[in-house]
């Protein structure tokens, strides 16, 4: 390990550092981080609406609080796109000396523009509103390209001095609100030309172009454990680059009701489980804490980390990354188009998998009952004991170390930045 973790830092550590500091990548960490408030804040009220307690589920059902709490959600953390627009777009103009607030509005509006606004129902009725799965995970890429854009024309058209001079006797909020308008009228007529391009395709929009050009791979994936391994490791590549895995699952999902339904049909007539490695690899092992198998960085962090950034990221979202909710830790650290967990992140479901699969011909889970399926924040240790015993929980055990291990050299490097930026902030803070 220590082997690895000097060969790591030496010949990739410095290939990774010029890749971090590109302007592109600092503006999307930078704009991610900024939703840690939204994701943080919300972890207590995501596991309260999903505890893995039925008979809770229904109360909350039945008294329609569950319809509050999933509001709460629905704004915050289901809109991360909305937020991403302007978030990125803010900090891109600010790294250039830019009027941030200004390109961040702009690029919120662009954002906007793209989105499909008017709903075609199936009585024919077409109701005038906005598309609000587009405002959260697939919406993320787009977002952080449109951001990007603006930032980029922004900060261009700024430079050539495309605004508008007024004389200083005007107030500095009426100049700032009035310099920019030529430069808004051209991005407005960017944004108005990209949306004019993709309503002309079959795609209709281009939320659907980046949706339907990479779901189509995906359905040609079967249900074979290398088809598991390899969904999942797309998954987490572009859950990196920022596409949320949510906009994926709903394409392999009719792939996995059809492997249910086999195991469940088998059960009932008292036949072996033609897909148990399948059902046990896509429920608990391929993303234990969540897609990237999280909970393993966040171990290092807690156990590991000598900069105060990742002992405090650590200590706050350990708890909700054992119920599987990992976007704190994703948008916090941030793990999107961070090249120092590009590695550990693609291909911790492949280790994971494996021992999975292991502890699977092992006989962890020959009496795994397909018939209990459990909520998506039941932490896999739960799920594991109450679908197949201890034998699973060990396994799962094992999953967690396996991770933990393959996110310790990375996490090393990263803390090991992170700490030398803290010591220079604070001779920077000791100086003045």
């Amino acid at each position: 390990m220590i082997k690895f973790e000097n060969f790591s830092q030496e010949k990739i550590g410095m290939y990774i550092s010029k890749f971090a500091n590109n302007i592109i990548l600092n503006s999307i960490t930078r704009g991610v981080m900024a939703s840690l408030p939204l994701t943080l804040g919300t972890f207590l009220i995501a596991i309260i609406v999903n505890f893995p307690i039925q008979s809770w589920l229904n109360w909350l059902s039945i008294t329609g609080i569950d319809i509050h709490l999933n509001a709460v959600i629905g704004a915050t953390t289901n809109m991360l796109a909305l937020y991403f627009s302007f978030t990125i777009a803010y900090n891109y103009a600010k790294l250039k000396g830019a009027d941030e607030l200004v390109a961040g509005i702009l690029s919120l509006a662009s954002f906007i523009i793209l989105i499909p606004q008017q709903i075609n129902l199936k009585d024919g009725t077409i109701l005038l509103a906005i598309e609000k799965d587009y405002l959260g995970s697939n919406g993320i890429f787009v977002s952080m390209l449109i951001a990007i854009i603006v930032g980029y024309l922004f900060t261009l058209l700024n430079k050539k001095g495309l605004i508008i001079k007024l004389p200083e006797s005007v107030p500095e909020m009426v100049t700032r609100s009035l310099s920019p308008v030529f430069i808004a009228m051209i991005i407005f007529i960017v944004a108005l030309f990209l949306r004019l391009i993709f309503a002309y395709t079959s795609f209709n929009n281009i939320f659907n172009f980046v949706n339907e050009i990479i779901g189509i791979p995906i359905m040609n994936l079967g249900s074979s454990i290398p088809a598991i391994l390899i969904f999942f490791v797309i998954a987490n590549l572009l859950w990196w680059c920022g596409i949320h895995p949510a906009s994926l699952q709903g394409i392999y999902m009719p792939v996995a009701m059809s492997v249910i339904a086999s195991n469940i049909s088998a059960f009932q007539q008292g036949q072996a489980l033609p897909y148990i490695g399948f059902m046990v690899l896509f429920f608990t092992y391929v993303g234990v804490g969540g897609n990237g198998n999280t909970l393993g960085l966040v171990i290092n962090m807690v156990l590991f980390a000598k900069s105060e950034r990742y002992k405090s990221l650590g200590r706050v979202t350990l708890i909700p990354n054992i119920f599987n909710i990992n976007e704190p830790v994703i948008f916090g650290t941030p793990i999107i188009f961070n090249p120092y967990f590009f590695i550990p992140m693609v291909l911790s479901p492949v280790v994971t998998g494996l021992v999975g699969l292991l502890f699977v011909s092992l006989g962890a889970y020959n009496s795994f009952n397909p018939l209990i399926q459990m909520p998506w924040t039941t932490p896999p240790i739960i799920i594991a004991f109450v679908t197949s015993g201890l034998f699973a929980v060990l396994g799962v055990c094992c999953a967690i170390i396996s991770s933990v291990i393959l996110y310790f050299p990375f996490f090393k490097m990263a803390d090991k930045q992170a700490l030398l930026e803290e010591k220079q902030l604070n001779l920077v803070e000791n100086k003045k």
